[in-house]
């Protein structure tokens, strides 16, 4: 198995990779030309490269940047290389219009340009000819991005029967195979989901991202957009079509015209950039339906009499948030290094707030980055040696959202890799982007999943070694055999990711109700603090055997402390967005509710007046009697209560009789049971 090889030649390979550094190290020290050249040349795209050009530059750089087919640049020294290997292209990397010409050119990314020329030319020798010019800053070689593995979907025309009732969820939606989205509810062994394996543990209640009562609160909102960078979505899937983000002025423009100004042309539902082109496809040869099934996890149409649910679809009136197709792979293609910059560029400009990115590379298939196994920390290394792309990636989490939107700025989620590796590889690595690790039905680190220092938080990734155990969600009418849109299953960090954007989106759109608004930053810490320790369930281990003889053995205690926060949970997150407190309680334990954590120490002197749970307590709770400013709860199964507590407070006014007339203060928190609890679990 490949995951097995990449473990047992870790060290090895980080030593080599180390030592090559330090010679090239070496090398820069004494030769600054080599220096400028930022990546290495292995597998690049020929005829075309990166380049920063020194701000010195800016002035004779201005009659290029705003001229369509400019094939030079205005600096002699690069114009004199690129006519003696027939340039005929010289193209800004980043799109200036009127409305992002300030956010370009306060960052410098106006200096980064794209050169093309003869794909014949020694790319080398161009490349060294290029860092010996003054004005020349960086140079960078393009690559095309790959996939991590060869995902491939499952089909499943009609669920089979199911075992159990809807009854036996609480799902409040009517879309019918959503009984088997365990990363959306999980009701362990009593649902679908039964171990394939000897030794495996049981689906456990609750491994999920809680997302149920969550949408009692809020369920979506249109004016939030989480551009999805992957294979083309399927937009007019009938489970995708109402939450696809739409660009009216292209939609009712003119065909081959550029009609709202942004610099792309027939940008309806997004863009292709692995074709360059706004045509968004998902049928030709090589795709997998891998865009459109992660797509359908964070905003399938809920409530919609079809197919599944999405963490923040909405509720079937037309509120959920919106997904836009930035396709950065198509067939067997990949968007080059080039290209990724754009799609980073466009997500932004176009007003998306989150950036949902399940791929990312695999060792040898590191696009001239030499440093992968260097692992987080290694930021440095990265942004030198990828500098246009982590600089597009800083873009998007400064530049994105919209004025008027509950984010100043915006998240890139990624997938942390499926490589069983003790360390996510970049982009994920890197340290703006959020790392998403993969979770199992039973509350364990699927087999696959990368963890270690870097990765930021988990979530539902599904595992094939359960019956039902892999994620459902849509996937493209080309699998369907009755030509019908289809649903399907996968596996893979790349399932978690969009689980992680989904429970973000939803955030964002109950802050968008609230009034509220984040930086990118505050909202980050809040996703990362809206989770359940995974901590409890790390115990045992299980070995599994391969066909070709090969063979993994997991220890679960040894992935402490290396899977980020925990697992998200969406009902969390929307209250510290309401500023609700949330106490944490294990099922069947009665536990004592302190409210001067709540109320203060004025509890002291204040009157209790009552404790009520709502009539949507799932938690089966019960509440004890008050004394001493505390009462106990006690949770009869998994679920969420909210509780409201009335205290007379205080005596700031007199009643006619001068009396001290207390204030009536009402206040609420919320109660989640769980299975099991951290010992530290407490108050969030």
């Amino acid at each position: 198995m490949k995951k097995i090889l990449y473990i047992a030649f870790a060290a090895a390979l980080l030593s080599a990779c180390t030592a090559d550094l330090e010679e090239k190290q070496v090398a820069i020290e004494s030769n600054p030309i080599d220096a400028k050249i930022v990546n290495g040349s292995n597998g690049c795209v020929g005829g075309s490269v990166i380049v920063r050009f020194t701000p010195s530059a800016e002035s004779r750089l201005a009659e290029c940047a705003t001229r369509s087919g400019a094939t030079r640049t205005g600096v002699s020294g690069v114009d004199a290389v690129l006519e003696e290997v027939g340039g005929y292209s010289v193209e800004p990397l980043y799109v200036v219009t009127e409305k992002n010409r300030e956010k370009v050119y306060e960052g410098g990314y106006h200096l980064w340009y794209e050169l093309r020329f003869d794909e014949s030319s020694n790319m080398e020798s161009v490349a060294t000819r290029l860092a010996e010019v003054g004005e020349i800053e960086r140079v960078q070689y393009v690559h095309r991005i790959k996939r991590v593995g060869a995902p491939k979907a499952v089909a499943t025309e009609n669920s089979a029967d199911a075992p159990v009732t809807r009854a036996s969820y609480n799902n409040p939606f009517n879309d019918p195979y959503a009984i088997y989205q365990w990363g959306l509810e999980n009701i362990g062994s009593g649902g679908l989901i039964t171990p394939s394996l000897s030794g495996l543990g049981k689906a456990v209640t609750g491994a999920d991202v809680n997302v149920v009562p969550a949408w009692k609160l809020c369920a979506g909102d249109p004016s939030i957009t989480v551009a999805v960078l992957d294979e083309g979505v399927q937009y007019n899937h009938d489970d995708l079509r109402n939450n696809m983000w739409v660009n009216e002025a292209e939609l009712n423009g003119a065909s081959g015209v550029d009609d709202d100004g942004n610099g792309y042309k027939d940008d309806v539902y997004g863009f292709n950039f692995a074709a360059m082109s706004g045509a968004i496809t998902y049928t030709k040869s090589g795709d997998t339906g891998h865009g459109t099934h992660v797509a359908g996890i964070v905003a399938a149409e809920n409530n919609n009499g079809v197919g599944v649910c999405g963490i923040a679809g909405g509720s079937g009136k037309g509120d959920g948030v919106k997904l836009m197709s930035i396709q950065i792979f198509s067939g067997d293609d990949g968007a080059t290094t080039s290209g990724l910059v754009r799609a980073f560029q466009y997500a932004a400009d176009n007003g998306a707030h989150l950036s949902q990115n399940s791929w990312g590379y695999v060792s040898s298939e590191a696009p001239g980055y030499s440093s992968y196994y260097l692992g987080p920390g290694n930021d440095k290394d990265y942004k030198r040696q990828l500098s246009s792309e982590a600089g597009a990636i800083d873009y998007f989490a400064k530049n994105a959202g919209t004025e008027e939107g509950p984010i100043d700025g915006g998240l890139v989620i990624f997938a942390a890799g499926n490589e069983t590796s003790p360390r996510p590889g970049y982009p994920a690595a890197y340290e703006p982007c959020v790392a998403v690790a993969a979770m199992s039905p039973a509350a364990l680190p699927a087999y696959y999943t990368d963890h270690g220092p870097g990765t930021d938080i988990m979530a539902p990734g599904g595992e094939n070694i359960y019956k039902n155990g892999e994620i459902l969600s849509t996937i493209p009418t080309k699998f369907s055999a009755s030509g019908k849109p289809n649903y399907g299953l996968m596996q893979g960090t790349s399932q978690a990711c969009p689980h992680v954007s989904g429970v973000a989106a939803l955030g964002l759109s109950y802050a968008k109700k609230l009034g509220k608004r984040y930086t990118a930053k505050e909202f980050r810490s809040m996703l990362l603090s809206a989770t359940n320790d995974v901590t409890p369930y790390l115990k045992g281990g299980i070995t599994l055997k391969y066909a070709d003889g090969s063979s993994l053995t997991l220890d679960y205690p040894s992935y402490k402390g290396k899977l980020g926060a925990g697992f998200v949970d969406a009902y969390k997150l929307l209250l510290q967005v309401e500023g609700t407190p949330c106490k944490v309680v294990k099922v069947g334990e009665q536990v004592d509710i302190d409210l001067s954590l709540y109320f203060g120490d004025g509890i002291a002197n204040a009157q209790f007046v009552s404790a009520v749970a709502s009539d949507e307590n799932s938690a089966d709770l019960t509440i004890g009697n008050y004394a001493d400013g505390k009462f106990s709860v006690k949770a009869a199964k998994v679920g969420t209560a909210t509780i409201t507590v009335t205290m007379l407070v205080g005596g700031g006014s007199l009643t006619d009789d001068k009396k001290p007339f207390p204030t009536e203060v009402v206040r609420k928190f919320a109660v989640i049971s769980k299975e099991s609890v951290a010992s530290n679990g407490g108050w969030l």
